[in-house]
């Protein structure tokens, strides 16, 4: 009992906490409302990395000392694991972009579509400065805490299909910071995923899709004639 009431406090003691971490914006999307709008979505593209485990063996020789016969040289095999990076595309960004226009009324499926909605991203940037604060955190609370942060940009385009004529255009920057901390240097950062690479990524891409789309919703509201005003 006593071992797992220790095991337990090691564990709660090995937990990682967030002392910072950047606040979502807010977005509001439009609704078509009895807007008939067709849209055809483009670009969104972007990818994450994973890493594939590995595993082997390795036999490599060492200098022991043996009963009786002194020294000696002899193999050892030890059970390898390594880590091979993968690189793969995501639609996570068009998808949330899709349900997002499809749930505010505008139509995806039309042959025909009104207008073309672009985004393209753009990261992720990371400066001198920003890796300066990160061996910073690193070095001054002697291992114990993790600083991450990336910017991303994204370009926001809208044509007008028929025409080809750039109607709507925007430029966003989203900038993600985090600080996490735990009591045991090393392994204590390591249990937090909100400063990985991916982490970062996927906050900065989702909130820049929210933001482009917020915008875009808006125009489009009003970009087509209802039925009644077209009479």
């Amino acid at each position: 009992m006593k071992r797992i009431l220790l095991a337990a406090a090691l564990a709660a003691c090995a937990g990682c906490f967030t002392l910072y971490e950047t606040d979502y914006p807010t977005v509001q999307m439009s609704a078509a409302g009895g807007r008939e709008v067709s849209v055809q979505l483009a670009g969104f593209e972007a990818t994450v990395t994973t890493y594939l485990p590995v595993y082997g063996y390795s036999t490599h020789y060492h200098y022991g000392y043996g009963y009786r016969r002194g020294g000696y040289w002899g193999p050892t095999t030890v059970a390898t694991e390594t880590y091979l990076p993968q690189t793969q595309s995501t639609s996570a960004y068009r998808d949330r972009a899709t349900e997002t226009l499809e749930t505010s009324g505008f139509n995806l499926k039309s042959e025909k579509p009104d207008f073309r909605v672009e985004v393209k991203f753009t990261g992720p940037i990371v400066t001198d400065e920003d890796r300066a604060v990160a061996a910073a955190w690193t070095l001054l609370s002697a291992l114990s805490a993790d600083y991450g942060v990336q910017a991303w940009t994204a370009k926001l385009k809208i044509y007008d299909v028929a025409t080809g004529k750039l109607v709507m255009h925007h430029d966003y920057t989203e900038r993600y910071q985090a600080v996490v901390w735990g009591p045991i240097p090393l392994f204590s950062p390591s249990g937090s995923d909100k400063t990985s690479n991916n982490a970062i990524q996927s906050w900065c891409l989702t909130a820049l899709t929210d933001r482009a789309m917020a915008d875009a919703t808006a125009f489009l509201a009003t970009a087509a004639v209802a039925p009644s005003e077209a009479k």
